[in-house]
Formats: C-alpha cells, structure tokens, sequence
C-alpha cells in the first residue's frame, strides 16, 4: 500500500529475524534494514508502522515519537486501558500523526454502510449483530495465545477490530455483559512439539448497549469448524426502522439491503465506495479482501500531508481498549459494566 503511493519511499526496515529481513531485501528491494531500534530511527524517518507482538508497542511507540516520526501502530494499542491512555496521551502532546490499524473501516462495503447509516437509509438502528468466526485449528498459534505478549485473545485480535467499526456505526458503546472462555490448552505445535499452554480467551460473546438505545450482540472465535482460517464468516448486520443491511467482509464490493416487507437483495457498492478519495489503488486489480487494505496507508499519508488526524487515530484505540476492558471485567464479575 505505502509504495503505491507516489512520493513515499520505504527507506528502512526493523525486525529481530535477520532472516526475515533478508527476505523482505529481496521480495520489497529495501536495501536499509537493521535488527537494532536505534540504529532503524537514526535513519532520518518521517513516518513508521509498527507491526509487533502487543506488549511491544508502547515503548516502540515512545521511541518513534521522540525521534519526530508520524506513527501508525497494530491494534490493540497497548496492554491494557491505563497503558492505552498514557499511549495516546503521548502521542497527542508530540504533535506527531497517529493511526491505530483498525483495518476493516477500509472495507468498501463498510465505507458504503457507513454511508447509508449517516444518511438515514436504515432509520434509527434498532439492534445489530457482529460476528468473526473462523476455525484456525487446535495447534499453537504463536504469541497471540499468551497474555504476557497479546494482552487478551480473541476478544484483542479479532473482537476489538469489531468494537471501533460498531462505535464508527453506530455511535458509543455504553455498556456490556458478557462471556469468555478458553476452550483449548494449545500445548503443541502444529508439528507436534511441546510449548507452553495457552492462557488466553479463544472465544468471547458480549452484548452492547449504545447511548443511542441501540443494542449488539457480538461473537468472536477461532474453534468454528467448516470456517476457514481465513475467516469466511465476518459479518456485521445492522437492522433499522426503515431498512436492515449486512456487510461481509469476502463479498466487500456488495452488501444486502431489505426495507420493510422485503427480502435482502444484493446492492453492489458504488463506485465512489470502492476506495477511498484520491486513493492510487485500482478496485479491481488483485484479491479485494486483501487489497482494501492499501487505502488504510492511504489514509496515514494523507493526514501527514493535510496535517490533520488520522481516523482511526489513537483515540479511537483507546477508545476500543476501554469498551475491551469492559468486556472482561464483566466476564470476570458476571454483570453489566458500564464504559469509562
């Protein structure tokens, strides 16, 4: 997506895995690249993506912002709501642009959603329902399946993608209750070796409310047999007073539209939808469910440019952190918890 775009130049690469850098040398024709943060920063960079394990990002976060780099950063942002905040507390004194990777506000059928909610094609959203379910085997998955790198499971790798494009929708989340659950050790590899267990969530459920009166049930998983790890089932339907809509995200230039009386019909996206203002991607070239993903550097460019905020900027990971927290803690207490 970045070397799409005309005038950025990728001049540096970071990652602890020399071979990996080695490859990326090869596959991107980046010829900078270092496994030492210091030396990656002391290359005169304006701008820097950050693409670790969760429990990382904080510091590299810092590191980035007092060496004058825009930063755009995987979500969740930090390990925790207090870590979250002090992230972009920072970042917003630094003056600096800052973007969280809530990659699915990129999807064109989401653009196009968002569209049709705004302008009042759905009427006032009564209910709605989210949902992320894949099925990614029972072997180890890396360090997502451990709380001191990831923080949370499901509910921080998938569910809170979820969070910011219902509040996007919708408007603010004002409380949940909610469900948890470890269903699988993951105590070996997918060639059979022994790791550590893990010990976090792989499925959660949680209903919302929205200040609005609006209500959402969400479920996220990864233990969803005839799912496919690439997660064929990604859905979001929004039902209203006048009309219901449903995004998926592998049909991302369409959507289903019913009003009252009716049964759903696809609407393909309009052309306007299909990428983002200004955008040099081409919507029909290449696999859409991955492409979409191009406007999301897009975005960041821009705002460095126009010198105004990203969306999402850090706030609004903050804010996804803060509905997160709310989720497990009313797992944890088995009651409705209201969002700070």
């Amino acid at each position: 997506g970045l070397s799409r775009i005309a005038g950025v130049e990728i001049a540096a690469l970071c990652d602890p895995d020399t071979a990996l850098l080695e490859h990326r040398r090869h596959e991107w024709g980046v010829q900078t690249m270092t496994p030492d943060v210091d030396e990656f920063l002391g290359h005169s960079l304006d701008a820097v993506v950050i693409a670790t394990p969760n429990n990382l990002h904080r510091g590299l976060i810092q590191r980035a912002l007092s060496a004058g780099c825009h930063v755009l950063c995987e979500k969740p942002l930090g390990m925790d709501l207090a870590e979250t905040i002090s992230i972009y507390q920072t970042a917003a004194a630094s003056g600096k642009r800052h973007m969280t990777a809530f990659t699915y506000r990129f999807v064109p059928a989401m653009a196009y959603l968002k569209h049709l909610v705004d302008t009042g094609v759905l009427g006032t959203i009564r209910h709605a329902r989210v949902q992320r379910l894949q099925d990614w085997g029972e072997s180890a998955i890396g360090w997502r399946q451990y709380r001191a790198q990831a923080g949370l499971g499901e509910l921080g790798d998938m569910g809170i993608h979820r969070i910011d494009y219902a509040e996007n929708l919708m408007g603010s989340i004002r409380s949940v209750c909610a469900s948890m659950k470890q269903l699988l050790p993951r105590d070996q590899t997918s060639d059979g070796q022994t790791c550590p267990p893990q010990d976090v969530e792989d499925w959660v459920a949680w209903i919302a409310e929205f200040e609005s009166g609006a209500t959402c049930v969400f479920e996220m998983g990864k233990l969803s047999k005839g799912r496919s790890p690439g997660g064929d089932h990604d859905l979001a339907e929004l039902n209203g007073t006048e009309a219901s809509a449903v995004y998926h995200l592998h049909t991302p230039h369409e959507i289903l539209l019913a009003k009252r009386g009716d049964a759903y019909r696809v609407v393909p996206v309009p052309t306007e939808f299909l990428t983002r203002p200004g955008s040099p991607r081409d919507p029909v070239e290449g696999d859409p469910v991955r492409t979409f993903r191009y406007d999301q550097a897009w975005e960041f460019v821009s705002a460095i440019r126009e010198g105004r905020d990203c969306v999402p900027s850090f706030y609004h990971g903050m804010r996804a952190q803060a509905v997160a927290e709310a989720v497990v803690t009313a797992d944890k207490e088995r009651r409705w918890v209201d969002i700070q």
